[in-house]
């Protein structure tokens, strides 16, 4: 028995989607920002307007990652969008994962990866990408996960410390 599930997000669900990316989020990252202040981040990703948005948007899937039917995390992912050589065609952009931090630990990174890849293939995607923090945990576990760093990027948001900005660009193909 599967003890993760995946609720793909819908109008009646958007609230929980708000508070348990808001608390995932703010559960592993406000170390790197300014007075520990997300806002501006938060701003760009977790108000109703910003994700009811996503809704209607076919491109774009926001999933309720559920363990043992209770909300663990979130999931987004932007089915057709290119980065490098890569067209929107060919590429999948896993854009967010965030768990809640009692829900680490449990095999549930891993599935999400799974289910994403899954998505990937159904689409005929030849590579799924991503991007990390430079300086953190989640770099090594995609790594770990048969994902490589293929580029740079940065995080360009008023508040985040300087040190912070540095993100890394993965990507496995399939």
């Amino acid at each position: 028995m599967t003890k993760v599930s995946f609720e793909a997000l819908t109008q009646s669900k958007v609230a929980t989607y708000i508070e348990v990316g808001t608390r995932s989020y703010n559960a592993h990252y406000l170390h790197l920002w300014k007075d520990r202040n997300p806002t501006s981040y938060l701003a760009t990703s977790f108000t109703q307007q910003i994700v009811q948005d996503e809704l209607k948007d076919p491109n774009c899937a926001n999933y309720l990652v559920r363990y043992e039917n209770q909300n663990a995390g979130i999931l987004k992912i932007s089915h057709h969008q290119g980065w490098g050589n890569w067209s929107a065609k060919e590429a999948l952009y896993l854009h967010r994962i965030y768990l809640m931090k009692s829900f680490t630990g449990k095999g549930i990174g891993k599935a999400v990866l799974d289910f994403t890849q899954t998505i990937a293939e159904s689409l005929g995607k030849k590579v799924i990408w991503l991007e990390a923090m430079n300086n953190g945990p989640a770099l090594h576990f995609y790594v770990q996960h048969g994902y490589t760093i293929v580029g740079k990027s940065e995080v360009d948001l008023h508040g985040i410390l300087a040190t912070e900005k540095a993100m890394r660009v993965l990507a496995k193909s399939l």
